[in-house]
């Protein structure tokens, strides 16, 4: 019962995915050719594979498949660490930080 739900949730998600109404979002979907949506189940037909690579060549050209160069991404900072001292003696602990 639980298979059932899922496989009918995943195509329901899939459906759901290729209606007008999600695809009238983006701007420039018309730019790209359209993808029949039995490619979404099984990709490796002859006719998917030129549509998916027709329309990624179309998102390359329109430039919305650029990788970040590496001076656009910053470096990862780290919090600054804990300065310690050494506790005075009979204070029940080793180290005082601040």
């Amino acid at each position: 019962m639980k298979k059932s739900l899922f496989v009918a949730a995943m195509f329901a998600a899939a459906a759901l995915a290729t209606t007008p109404s999600f695809s009238a979002d983006m701007p420039a979907a018309a730019a790209a050719p359209e993808i029949k949506p039995i490619c979404f189940f099984l990709p490796l037909l002859p006719d998917c594979i030129a549509a998916f690579k027709a329309h990624h060549d179309a998102e390359v050209a329109d430039g919305k498949m650029k990788m970040p160069t590496m001076a656009a991404i910053p470096a990862p900072t780290l919090p600054a660490l804990p300065k310690c001292e050494a506790a005075p003696e009979g204070s029940g602990h080793m180290l005082d930080c601040k």
